[in-house]
């Protein structure tokens, strides 16, 4: 038996969703604890959009490891460690990416050049 319980859940959702920090699309659920990157361990929380089909997904950094080429979401006194996103769609369509950013985008004063990671490998690869 293992030390913790583990299942999977949100297939769907999950199967779109990859991490802001660390770019991995692999994601465990805890059971009572939460969705968590296996790479980073950058903790993911969805909730339905109102109105739309699909779904808003909100990422806390504040349980990210220090991974090699993973940047943490910026931190603010404000909001914490936090981004968010949100997809249009639905399990049988598919999901795309309508928006996203990190709470540290919307804070006046707090210089933020964070990118997610699916962003920093184009620029990477654009600059090769």
């Amino acid at each position: 038996m293992a030390i913790v319980d583990t299942e999977d859940r949100y297939a769907g959702a999950f199967d779109t969703v990859e991490c802001p920090v660390c770019g991995s699309d692999e994601w465990t659920h805890l059971v009572y604890q939460g969705v968590f990157c296996v790479t980073c361990n950058t903790r993911c929380t969805l909730r339905e959009a109102s109105g739309d089909q699909g779904f808003i997904a909100e990422f806390d950094s504040q349980y990210t490891w220090s991974v090699e080429e993973a940047e943490p979401i910026p931190e603010t006194d404000e909001y914490g460690a936090l981004a968010s996103g949100k997809w249009l769609g639905t399990e049988s369509r598919g999901y795309d990416r309508y928006w996203f950013s990190a709470y540290a985008d919307h804070v006046d004063g707090h210089e933020n050049e964070w990118e997610p990671a699916w962003d920093r490998e184009t620029v990477t690869a654009e600059a090769d």
